[in-house]
């Protein structure tokens, strides 16, 4: 949870003219808050509190001050508090401007309903700066009394002359603005005059006027005679009348309405606008009149009806008791002239407001005029006829009610729930999805009467029947009590049996689609179908779904009902098909709306609806019917004759809502807002800071930020305008903008002659899409507009506006963009458009304004031309340049005097430089503007330059700042001078281009020229030398534990004993290579060590290079969660196996001169040396016949059958050569023979190991001794030796016995072991 006493995180790049103040304002927050957490900086203090407080300095500052704070000088350690602090002021505190403080000091004014005490400290806050000294006292004291807004307050402060100093003058302030309000809430506003005034009578006879004066003496006290205020006498300096002109004798000191002059004694004054024809009134008999009771912006107010006024009229007193009272309405200066009758000297009028006006049923907009002076509110004859208030006889009014006409003339419409009698409809379930009965949901004990009511209501109604017999569905009831009455409603949770019933795909309409069929009417009528689902009878086999159980039975629905997953689309079905041929009629489930563009239309199409609705049995309900409205809310939307609007309920629900506490709250705000974003311009752009609390991984912070978009956000739903309907053949556009994170546009046609608007839309961009340029988000809106707006401008051809100059070519047919605007491209290639560039000086909402303001006012705007030059000449000034400055500046500037004359003229030869541009220039005073961009004097270019340079701004950024407000001859050469010449920016300037490319020369041969270089530390703590031959590219290894220069040396002499000592090796400078050990090893080796630039790794690039494609191997391995060693010698043998890019040929073969054989298979013949092969085999031959004379070799007696002993492996001392188990020779392999031992286990040996076995009975026969001798002298072939190609088999594992062996002398025991037992 966060910490509401904490303070909030410093904004560093939120309104940089202010940096400093609000550093210092934060620094002083903080200060308060470091000590009341008991970190004091103290003669006490230790390092561990100066430590915290340090720390919890940069933490609450938040992480862009940080990022500041690394870059950052003499920031001291991490005790140094002061340290820290010092440099942060040194970054964010500029350096003060007097002048420039000053110049903002005096344009201070005192704001709406700020006392002049906070007005006083907001000035001694702006001080600061300003340099005063001991004048400030001074200086504040006339600032009060000349921009203080209260001119009652700025009398009494005069009144005190030179003894005024500022304590003085903050007591008369703080006293006057108490008795202010305390007159406020006591003056009581007495709106309800009563006798026989007119109905549009200002004042009285002169007998009749005292009288009434006398009765509010009477009630009130007495009153003044110059004002008619009860709150002070005539007397008393305050008196707002004094210095005043009265409007009826041109007097001094008194208003018109306490005028004693003779002119105003018997006048019946009557009230007319002033217009082109002149308009007479009908004096009217004014002894019996009688008023009705309007709803007035929210305010019930009396009124009376005069079919004479032109005009509806409030008087002053009126007005501010509606205020009081918070009425809903805007209001605005005015000039309009109002006449009495027969006069030719107008009424003084204060202002007017518009609001809605409503009576019954019936609302409308009206305008209100508010006069000086005292009288019964007026409702004029445009607004009565609106209202369809008609006077009948003398001083009789009634309203015409059409409800009444209607349900006499339709009663059964009226009467209970219809039916749909033209057929029965049916729930497609699948038979593939098993029926489920849910348990019974037990009806609390209080509710169970309600239950049984509702129960017999619905069966007597018709629209239940009890379920007799078994059932495969049962779903369970939930009932919900009604919050107005003690009656209840019963919902079925349908959740099991929706997955049954198969949904219908009926489309149901848009409200987008239902305002387009609305273009052009004026007369709206809304009908509720009583009941909604119920009136729709459901088919006999569709009815077993809908059965439910309670305490009372079981039951079943023979209507349809809410909860069915298809209900929605086949009701909008049945009912449209009900209303199908009946022209300006249209419905959104049950709610039907009937509309026309004047009233005899609308009848006969409101009562072909009615007819029917009766002839198909449906019914209404009456109490939500509205009928013959110029105004009426359908679907949230307000509807009448000029367009759409947003409802009241849903603008005063978004003012009246409070400030959200957490994130749930603010989607619910977002939500409400939302549904009337079409009425918001940048809808997306302005909710981004709320919609940024919503994500989860954001702490839910509320700051300045949110609660600018918060109430901005109540702002614009407040002064929303009426969208217009869209006409299909008027002329349109599509208006985009893009910010930087959200785009957003309007569609906008010309209707009678004026440019309306039909539809605000936006959204918010993607992460990844605020990453965009500036331009893509500019050509992203586009696309996103017309996809988003395609109903309105598919098949037609619109003009496509946007403030980027750059989309006029990207979108045009010969434009080569990148690869994704050029898809957008592909996308805009279905509609019709021509891109329309409007100047980028302003955000599209202002011209928009201006745009829409001609159509939107009803008086005529004179001087149009002029009053926008001097719009733009207002905002397009710096911020430092005021201009009146600017202008007098251009006033005493000989050039720009010379420019005005040619404008006038016409010739520039004078001026040749703005010759060119003639057609651009205008003048307004001493001012001249090229377009929207005000020409600088002289004078003034260089501190123009200046300014634009605030922030050190590039040379891009200054040339756009400067070029959106102001320009002169040689504008950009005079930028790019002064950026260049910025000592600031000269430090942070890129650096020089780099020169040419020397690329490395072969080597002679491979393994001459070398490169190494130490790669790592890896986080295993693994270091990789890498040595390069760039020669073959070839290279070698070595992973370390350690990278000392010993070891280096070591891996390196390693490497040399495979390949030989290269002629020179090219290094970094890092310490392993410039350190003695090292120096001397290439000097005893004879190797000359190269040392590359520091700082510049481009130097040796052979090797940096294989570090990448080594490490991006070993990060797939970590990645995958595999031996990065098994897999980089993996990578390596596939390396120097495969042809090089740069040689053509594989790093293996330029060193080795031969391919390494890899895993893939090669058809390729391999290179045959015959000299070697022959020299080969000479030698082999010499070799094995000098091998064989030594060792007596001759061929093995050995044949396949034979039974022969296998030598074992010595065990112990008497462990014999020869296993005594004879084997048999199993097959037999040049000097490999395979032996199997009677268990049948086979043994691979050389013959060597194996000898013939003669059993031991051969022996008797003296005449076959011989035979063994013959058989090894049979045949002797010359026998090579042959190497083994099998494996050894293992010794048979029998116990061993001596083995038989062939005839031998006899051997006898020596006589000394007689007396011994031999084993």
């Amino acid at each position: 949870m966060e910490d509401k006493s904490s303070v909030p995180k410093f904004d560093c790049y939120k309104e940089p003219a202010t940096l400093g103040p609000r550093w210092t304002r934060w620094l002083t927050a903080f200060e308060l808050f470091a000590d009341g957490k008991g970190l004091i900086l103290d003669a006490r203090v230790t390092d561990n509190t100066k430590i915290r407080r340090r720390a919890l300095l940069l933490h609450h500052a938040g992480t862009d001050v940080q990022d500041i704070f690394s870059t950052l000088d003499d920031t001291g350690g991490s005790s140094d508090y002061d340290k820290a602090v010092k440099a942060l002021n040194d970054y964010f505190v500029p350096k003060v401007n007097n002048a420039f403080a000053r110049q903002t000091f005096y344009q201070l004014s005192q704001n709406a309903g700020e006392t002049v005490q906070q007005f006083v400290t907001r000035l001694r806050r702006t001080a600061k700066d300003c340099a005063f000294g001991g004048d400030l006292s001074n200086q504040l004291r006339d600032a009060v009394l000349s921009k203080c807004s209260s001119e009652y307050v700025r009398r009494k402060l005069l009144e005190e002359g030179s003894a005024l100093v500022l304590d003085k003058a903050l007591e008369i302030a703080a006293q006057c603005e108490r008795v202010e309000e305390q007159m406020a809430a006591m003056r009581v506003n007495d709106t309800d005059i009563k006798g026989a005034e007119a109905v549009n009578q200002i004042s009285k006879r002169r007998g009749e006027r005292g009288k009434f004066r006398r009765r509010e003496g009477e009630e009130k006290g007495k009153v003044c005679f110059r004002c008619g205020h009860g709150d002070h006498f005539a007397k008393d300096q305050k008196c707002p009348a004094r210095g005043q002109t009265c409007r009826q004798c041109n007097g001094k000191d008194h208003y018109a309405k306490m005028c004693k002059s003779k002119g105003s004694r018997g006048s019946v004054k009557y009230v007319d606008e002033k217009q082109e024809k002149d308009f007479a009134f009908v004096v009217r008999d004014n002894s019996n009149t009688d008023s009705l009771t309007f709803n007035v912006g929210g305010v019930d107010l009396v009124m009376l009806i005069d079919s004479g006024a032109t005009t509806n009229i409030v008087d002053e007193n009126t007005w501010e008791g509606l205020k009081k009272k918070k009425i809903n309405c805007e209001s605005a200066k005015s000039d309009k002239k109002l006449y009495t009758y027969s006069s030719k000297e107008p009424l003084p009028v204060k202002g007017v407001f518009t609001c809605d006006v409503k009576i019954g049923k019936r609302a409308t907009q009206a305008e209100f005029t508010v006069i000086a002076g005292q009288g019964v509110p007026l409702l004029g004859r445009q607004t009565a006829t609106e209202l369809g208030v008609l006077r009948v006889g003398v001083g009789v009014a009634a309203v015409t009610d059409v409800k009444t006409e209607v349900q006499g003339k339709y009663p059964k419409l009226f009467t209970g729930v219809g039916k749909l009698n033209t057929k029965q409809v049916r729930l497609h379930i699948d038979g593939n999805v098993e029926p489920v009965a849910q348990p019974l949901r037990r009806v609390p004990f209080h509710l169970r009467e309600a239950v049984d009511r509702k129960i017999e209501e619905l069966l007597r109604m018709d629209i239940i029947e009890k379920v007799e017999g078994p059932t495969p569905w049962v779903n369970p009831v939930v009932v919900v009590p009604k919050a107005k009455d003690k009656d209840i409603r019963l919902c079925l949770d349908m959740r099991m049996a929706n997955r049954a019933i198969i949904r219908g795909r009926y489309p149901i309409p848009t409200v987008d689609e239902l305002l387009h069929d609305m273009n052009g009417s004026a007369v709206f009528s809304k009908l509720d179908l009583r009941w909604g689902y119920h009136q729709l009878e459901l088919t006999e086999e569709s009815r077993a779904i809908t059965t439910f159980a309670v305490h009372s039975g079981t039951y079943r629905y023979k209507r349809l009902i809410f909860g069915v997953s298809s209900a929605s689309e086949q009701y909008q079905y049945e009912v449209a098909s009900a209303l199908t041929g009946i022209e300006g009629v249209a419905n959104i489930s049950d709610d039907i709306i009937v509309h026309a563009p004047d009233h005899d239309t609308h009848r006969q199409r409101l009562h072909a609806v009615l007819e029917r609705l009766e002839k198909c049995g449906l019914t209404l309900n009456g109490e939500k019917c509205q009928f013959e409205m110029d105004k009426l809310v359908f679907m949230g939307i307000l509807l009448t004759e000029k367009g759409v609007g947003p409802t009241s309920e849903r603008v005063r629900a978004l003012e009246e809502a409070r400030e959200p506490e957490n994130a749930s709250e603010v989607r619910s705000f977002l939500g409400l807002a939302g549904y009337s974003s079409r009425f918001i311009p940048q809808f997306a752009t302005i909710s981004e800071p709320l919609r940024r609390l919503t994500k989860k991984e954001v702490p839910f912070v509320f700051g300045p930020e949110q609660q600018v978009a918060f109430e901005t956000l109540k702002l614009k739903l407040a002064e929303a305008g009426t969208l217009a309907y869209f006409h299909k053949d008027a002329p349109t556009k599509v208006i985009a903008d893009a910010g930087p994170v959200g785009i957003g546009a309007v569609l906008i046609q010309e209707q009678q002659g004026a440019m309306v608007p039909i539809c605000y839309v936006s959204r918010s961009l993607t992460d990844c899409e605020t990453r965009y340029s500036q331009t893509e988000k500019e050509a992203l809106a586009l696309v996103w507009a017309c996809e988003r707006l395609h109903p309105y401008i598919y098949g037609k051809r619109f003009d496509l506006v946007t403030d980027h100059k750059a989309l006029q070519v990207i979108y045009s047919p010969k434009s080569k963009p990148c690869a994704r605007i050029e898809r957008w491209v592909l996308r805009l290639q279905p509609y019709d458009f021509r891109v329309v560039h409007i100047a980028g000086k302003f955000n599209i909402a202002d011209p928009l304004s201006r745009l829409l303001g001609k159509s939107a006012k009803s008086t005529p705007h004179h001087h149009g031309a002029e009053e926008y030059v001097r719009f733009v000449a207002v905002q397009a000034t710096p911020r430092a340049l005021t201009t009146r400055e600017v202008e007098r500046a251009s006033a005493e500037d000989k050039e720009l005097d010379e420019v005005r004359k040619a404008i006038k003229t016409g010739r520039f030869e004078k001026c040749s430089a703005y010759g060119r541009i003639a057609n651009e220039l205008c003048t307004i005073g001493q001012l001249v503007l090229r377009g929207t961009r005000i020409v600088l004097p002289q004078s003034l270019r260089s501190r123009a330059l200046i300014l634009a340079h605030e922030g050190h701004l590039g040379m891009v950024g200054m040339k756009q700042h400067l070029r959106g407000k102001v320009w002169w001859p040689g504008m950009y050469m005079a930028t790019e001078k002064y950026v260049k010449a910025c000592d600031g920016c000269k430090l942070e300037a890129r650096p020089d281009v780099p020169e040419p490319l020397r690329p490395t020369a072969l080597p002679d041969g491979p393994w001459q020229d070398l490169a190494t270089d130490l790669l790592g530390p890896l986080p295993t703590g693994h270091s990789i030398l890498v040595v390069v031959d760039y020669y073959s590219r070839y290279y070698e290894y070595e992973i370390m534990r350690s990278t000392t220069a010993e070891k280096v040396i070591d891996s390196l002499e390693n490497i040399f004993s495979r390949h030989g000592l290269p002629v020179s090796i090219r290094s970094d400078c890092g310490p392993q290579f410039l350190s003695t050990q090292f120096q001397d090893f290439c000097k005893e080796n004879g190797i000359q060590h190269v040392k590359t630039t520091p700082k510049w790794a481009q130097a040796n690039g052979e090797v940096e290079r294989q570090n990448a494609s080594i490490m991006k191997r070993i990060r797939i391995a970590h990645a995958e969660g595999l031996d990065w060693q098994k897999e980089l010698r993996k990578y390596v043998t596939v390396y120097r196996s495969i042809e090089h890019s740069t040689t053509g040929r594989s790093p293996a073969e330029l060193l080795f001169n031969r391919k390494l054989r890899g895993k893939l298979p090669d058809i390729s013949t391999p290179r045959i040396d015959i000299e070697a092969r022959d020299t080969d085999a000479e030698n082999k031959g010499k070799y094995a016949e000098y091998a064989d004379q030594r060792r007596g070799a001759k061929p093995s007696p050995v044949q396949v059958g034979d039974e022969v002993l296998l030598k074992q492996d010595k065990v112990n001392k008497f462990t014999t050569t020869f296993n005594h188990t004879p084997h048999t020779v199993v097959s037999k392999n040049g000097n490999n023979v395979v032996v199997e031992s009677p268990s049948g286990a086979q043994y691979s040996r050389n013959t060597t190991h194996v000898k013939v076995y003669t059993p031991a009975e051969q022996t008797t026969s003296p005449g076959e001794s011989e035979a063994p001798k013959e058989r090894e002298t049979h045949a002797e072939p010359s026998v090579r030796s042959t190497p083994e190609t099998l494996t050894q088999g293992s010794s048979p594992s029998r116990p061993l016995t001596t083995p038989t062996e062939r005839p031998r002398r006899e051997i006898k025991q020596p006589e000394r072991f007689t007396d011994f037992i031999m084993k």
